[in-house]
């Protein structure tokens, strides 16, 4: 009896030992394999970039061509043609009305530089002469060796004016300039539709060649996984958009109303950079302010600013959980450490791409838990006893006596 019971220990410890070793080698391997794939795509980020854009593009789009596909039952490749002619039609409209506006108020805002930078100063010089003046006595010194004049707004304005070229060329990192750019654009605006076609032709075939990659006991867990992540990417990618499209053009009405110049001009910027959490809400805000307290002096610069926060307030408490929800739900620690790893090894385009990986990321996370605990839960059951008072039965005695 001893010996059958130390072989099965001897065996019991065997399998946790070989489990174990397994699992460390699966992700030994599941390393290497993705370290391999971030080289890879290091050496071609052109081509993986298009295709994130493109994946993103099918994601925003997918809803339209499922509805047009699957409930008026248009064949799926003219339920695509049909989107992406709306599409074009919207984007005629915005070249035809929005942009030409917004490029009135930039060359104006441009022309006008030198003029808001003499307000600018003109309010810095009051602000540290009432500082200097009312100042309690142990601020009073070191504000007095401020020489207003050291603040040359005016005459950085003018220089801006004067080298545009070499200001954009340092300011953007050349982006705009050159051949090399103008190919990389080209290719982009060819590349990013043609690939988002074939990405929801082929979607349901890429997805089940992954699935089939698997064994048989781990297919139904994959494609659950797989139904996820598509949903989390899907709510989050085309809620963000919708949420900085609402924020756009909120802001723009808002501030023309308010009189604010370069209203629509300022209302884009502050969509455009909504898309970047927590840090697109501030950039928003900085040129709003700066051009009210130029025109209209600090206290209609700070109600602006209050009206700004109110449009953002209802963006987070009521727009961003009605349209997007907790799909993504990390705490604000991890999206900075998110965007900033992205800004690192991509700039901008990785700073948007970041969060939808780092939302993959937490679904793998949740999933792996649950099924870690679905594990335990199978391997070592929780048994809830039951005291005898609460229930019914009669007593192990009177049972063991009765049986005799």
């Amino acid at each position: 009896m001893d010996n059958e019971a130390l072989k099965k220990q001897v065996l019991l410890i065997a399998l946790t030992l070989g489990r174990r070793a397994l699992i460390f080698w699966f992700v030994l391997c599941l390393g290497l394999v993705g370290w391999a794939l971030f080289s890879l795509l290091r050496a071609v980020h052109l081509v993986a970039l298009i295709t994130c854009v493109a994946t993103l593009l099918a994601y925003v789009i997918s809803p339209a061509v499922t509805y047009l596909n699957r409930r008026r039952k248009v064949p799926r490749i003219a339920a695509i043609s049909l989107v992406y002619a709306f599409c074009g039609l919207v984007g005629a409209v915005a070249l035809a009305y929005v942009i030409p506006a917004v490029q009135v108020q930039f060359l104006a805002f441009t022309s006008n530089l030198t003029g808001f930078a003499g307000n600018m100063q003109h309010s810095v010089d009051s602000w540290l002469l009432y500082a200097q003046t009312n100042a309690p006595s142990f601020l009073q010194e070191p504000l007095s060796k401020i020489d207003p004049e050291s603040v040359q707004l005016e005459r950085l304005a003018r220089e801006i004016q004067q080298n545009p070229p070499d200001w954009l060329g340092s300011t953007f990192a050349g982006v705009f300039a050159g051949a090399k750019a103008a190919f990389t654009g080209l290719a982009a605006a060819v590349l990013v539709p043609l690939f988002s076609f074939y990405v929801l032709m082929d979607a349901q075939r890429y997805r089940e060649g992954f699935v089939r990659l698997f064994p048989r006991r781990w297919k139904a867990d994959v494609d659950e996984l797989l139904t996820q992540i598509d949903t989390v990417l899907g709510n989050y990618i085309r809620g963000q958009l919708l949420v900085c499209l609402t924020i756009g053009v909120s802001i723009a009405i808002l501030l023309t109303i308010l009189g604010v110049p370069y209203g629509i001009l300022i209302g884009v910027f502050a969509g455009v950079v909504d898309i970047i959490p927590y840090v697109g809400v501030a950039l928003g805000m900085v040129p709003a302010f700066l051009i009210a307290l130029s025109y209209k002096g600090l206290l209609f610069a700070v109600f602006v600013l209050v009206m700004m926060e109110v449009v953002h307030w209802t963006e987070g408490h009521i727009i961003v959980p009605a349209i997007i929800g907790q799909s993504v739900g990390l705490p604000p620690l991890v999206v900075m450490i998110a965007l900033g790893a992205g800004a690192e090894l991509g700039g901008v385009m990785g700073m948007f791409l970041s969060m939808p990986l780092a939302a993959i990321l937490r679904v793998l996370v949740l999933f792996y838990i649950s099924r870690l605990e679905r594990w335990e839960q199978k391997e070592h059951p929780v048994r809830q006893e039951i005291p005898p008072a609460e229930t019914n039965a009669p007593p192990a005695v009177e049972v063991a006596v009765a049986a005799k």
